[in-house]
Formats: C-alpha cells, structure tokens, sequence
C-alpha cells in the first residue's frame, strides 16, 4: 500500500505589502511565527496560473538556482487560492532603489553589482533557465551589499537546442527580438543585464524620461515597437561623463538588436566587466538644478569636480581635512563634454 505525503500547516501574518511589479503576484514583508523572523512572502493566484503543474514552477527554479548570488527559498506553501513562495527579507532592497530619486551608482559599484549578478545568471543558465525577467528591481542587495538575483517567476526552462518559450514580457526591457518571436535563448537575458547595467550608467531619470515620450504606460505602442526594433530606444549615445569608454561599449554591445552580435553568454559579460580598470573608477555624480558635481576621494585627498549650466567648471581638492584649494588648469569658462571625460579620468 502507498504511503500517502504529509501535510502540515505553515502559520504567517502579512505586515505591510512591498512590492506589486508582477502581473500575477504580490509581494509582502511576513512574520512567520515557526522562524520567528521577518521574511518576504510572495502570494501568487493559483487563478492566473491555470496549469497545476505551474503553481510551484517559480520555487522550483529557485531551488534548483542554489547559488551566493540568487536570492535563497525558505520554503513553498498553498492553500485553495494562493501559492506562497518564502523568502529571506532583504533590507537594503533593490538596485532600483540605488538608483531611483536622483541617486547614482559609481563606476565601481556598477562593476561589483554587475559582475555579481552575471555570476549568478550564468548559474541559472548552467541550470538551463532562462530567466527572462532581469532588472534593477530584481535584484536585491544582501547587508553587505553583495548583489541577489531574484524574482524567478517567469523562468523557463531551454529545451535540448537551447532555447525556451515566453509569450509574457516586461514591457520596458523587451529585447527586439520578443516583438517577433516567441522562442529564446540565453540572449534574451543578456540583453536584459545590458539594459539593467544602462539604468545604473544613466540613473532611472533618464531611463523613465526616455520612456515618458511614449506616453504614460506606453500608450504609442508602435512608436515603441519601432525604436526598440531599431536600436532607438534606449539612448545609447549619451551617458554621465564619468562613465569610461569601456563600460558604455559593453553595454552597447549587450544592447545589440541582433541577438547574434551580443555576447553569448553571461559569463562573457562577466569578463568583460571585470576587465574595467579606470580613474573614473570611485566618482559619484550628483545632479541638481544649478548644476552637476562629481566627488571622489582618493588616499585622503577629497576632489570634486563642478559643472555649472553654462558650461563653466571647478575642480577643487581638499588634502587630509585641510583647506580647500582649487586646481587652476581645470577651472574653466567653457568646457566641452569630451574635456570633462579627459578630467574625470586624470585625478
């Protein structure tokens, strides 16, 4: 006689809701009382879903993720109208948030967070999954801020040529070739880790202004359509002076509307990345309405570096706390784009 599975009842409260990015899901910060702890609790309506056999497919893929750079799973659970995938909470949050309300990363922090989430999704692509949802809010960052691929709700996995099936995308970060097809490889996610790496370059401003002129929720469809498919959307040509040259030509080449002229693999992003050795390394931009100033500090020497609307600029240093004095050869009426980039990548 077969031995029937056990059940047994996992007890949790929702404390505030966090996030509600899917179509199918939300996501809620949860007290479970057999951890005691603070966890994240995904609710996924088994109604969306339909297939049965797809209600536990985001926990599977995670399980079968195991790796320092996925976000790790508590457990899976269900009742009659919900699955509930639990997760560690992570408090820092997400790239997003690193890069949302004026706030941008540094050359170096891209690089880290960039080439930790590669390791990653080279993982879930040695799984053979695709994970066709990579972006800012996706992935989380651990107290140390160590990068965590997460959200693994519309992976799927490649059949034995290599490529897998996705009919549901995120509008935003559709690759060209989505708007065609329906069958992928690990490009498709390639082209994602491009278009995440951009949004830390440029900041979510200049992504979501980009976005705005297709109206609100992207109303002019074929206008969008159209850029994408032809390499208009996003704005490759223009990126934050501190941005070396190597770094935009990665993206470039990640953003490629030919899936065949990207890199083929995460793992080659990856080396790319980390072959990234500049000045301009440690610079962090901020950007008001009077002007934009770039900061750095370099062995206990503070520079910062000001450009004002009219094209004039200032660079100062301050040695050990000391006074503050200003680099005469770098203080200009008018300067051009490439003269910034020259001194962003001396000092």
């Amino acid at each position: 006689m077969l031995k029937p599975y056990n059940k047994a009842e996992v007890a949790f409260d929702f404390i505030r809701e966090i996030g509600q990015d899917g179509r199918n899901s939300r996501t809620w910060l949860s007290r479970d009382h057999q951890l005691d702890a603070e966890i994240v609790t995904k609710q996924i309506a088994k109604a969306k879903l339909g297939d049965p056999d797809e209600f536990f497919a985001e926990s599977k893929a995670l399980y079968a993720s195991a790796h320092p750079n996925v976000v790790q799973i508590h457990y899976a659970c269900q009742d009659a109208d919900h699955v509930y995938v639990a997760m560690p909470y992570y408090e820092r949050g997400s790239v997003k948030d690193l890069i949302s309300n004026g706030r941008f990363m540094t050359v170096r922090e891209i690089v880290a967070v960039g080439c930790q989430t590669l390791s990653g999704l080279h993982n879930i692509h040695s799984k053979r999954l695709v994970h066709f949802d990579v972006k800012p809010d996706n992935i989380l960052l651990s107290l140390r801020g160590e990068a965590l691929l997460s959200d693994f709700g519309q992976a799927k996995r490649m059949n034995f040529v290599g490529v897998a099936e996705q009919d549901r995308h995120y509008t935003p970060m559709i690759p060209p070739e989505a708007m065609r097809n329906a069958e992928f490889d690990v490009t498709f996610d390639v082209y994602q880790i491009g278009l995440t790496l951009y949004r830390m370059c440029v900041g979510n401003g200049a992504f979501y202004e980009q976005l705005a002129k297709y109206g609100r929720g992207i109303t002019d469809r074929d206008g969008f359509r159209f850029d994408v498919r032809n390499g208009r959307f996003p704005d490759r040509s223009t990126f934050p002076a501190h941005i070396p040259s190597k770094l935009r030509n990665i993206v470039r080449k990640c953003l490629q509307v030919d899936p065949a002229q990207r890199y083929p693999s995460a793992l080659a992003v990856a080396n790319a990345l980390s072959g990234i050795d500049d000045l301009t390394f440690d610079w962090r931009m901020t950007r008001t309405p009077d002007n934009t100033t770039w900061t750095k500090n370099e062995n206990g020497t503070e520079y910062s570096f000001v450009l004002n609307p009219d094209r004039s600029c200032e660079l100062t240093k301050t040695v050990n706390g000391g006074r503050r004095t200003r680099v005469r050869d770098e203080c200009r009426a008018n300067i051009s784009e490439k003269e910034v980039q020259k001194v962003l990548g001396s000092y």
